[in-house]
């Protein structure tokens, strides 16, 4: 009698132990080998990504330098203070590059809205016409924020005209 269960209950305890490896080991081991294949897949695409920026860009390091200068521009774009006296500079530089002739600039109140900072600077000059447009595009191209908020034009009865230009300019504190 104990050979007719010996036999049996030898083939029940290998299929436990088989059906036991197959679960715990066998497919947790299938597992973890798909996933490192597909990390091993996404780590190639990556260093191909790598290698194209490379070949598109060369010294990856001078991008990163071009890149800095970028974010630098940025940040001048809206300068942390107002520094009305460099946009003053900025407005005689503008002048005497487009021939125009400051009769005075005078800085108003300063404003804070939303921490956005701005001041109202008010430009009197003399100029011919083409003159006064670049004076004016000079100054709104320059290195920061700068919107025009008024303009008036008389005509002084010559070639030249009398103005009053009105900037806003802004920074972020």
């Amino acid at each position: 009698m104990r050979d007719k269960i010996f036999l049996p209950a030898t083939l029940a305890i290998c299929a436990v132990l088989f059906v036991c490896w197959y679960q715990f080991f066998y497919e947790t081991t299938q597992r973890e080998i798909v996933n490192m294949e597909l990390e091993t897949r996404r780590l190639r695409e990556v260093e191909r990504e790598i290698a194209e920026m490379k070949a598109r860009h060369g010294d990856l390091a001078a991008l990163a330098e071009t890149k800095a200068l970028q974010l630098d521009e940025a940040r001048n774009f809206l300068p942390p203070t107002l520094a009305q006296d460099e946009f003053i500079d900025g407005l005689y530089r503008a002048a005497e590059s487009s021939q125009a002739r400051i009769i005075s600039v005078q800085a108003g109140e300063e404003n804070i809205a939303d921490k956005i900072q701005s001041q109202v600077v008010n430009v009197t000059l003399e100029a011919d016409y083409v003159s006064l447009l670049n004076f004016i595009r000079e100054t709104l191209d320059g290195g920061r924020l700068t919107s025009l908020e008024r303009i008036s034009v008389e005509g002084t009865g010559g070639k030249f005209v009398s103005s009053s230009v009105s900037f806003k300019i802004f920074a972020a504190p």
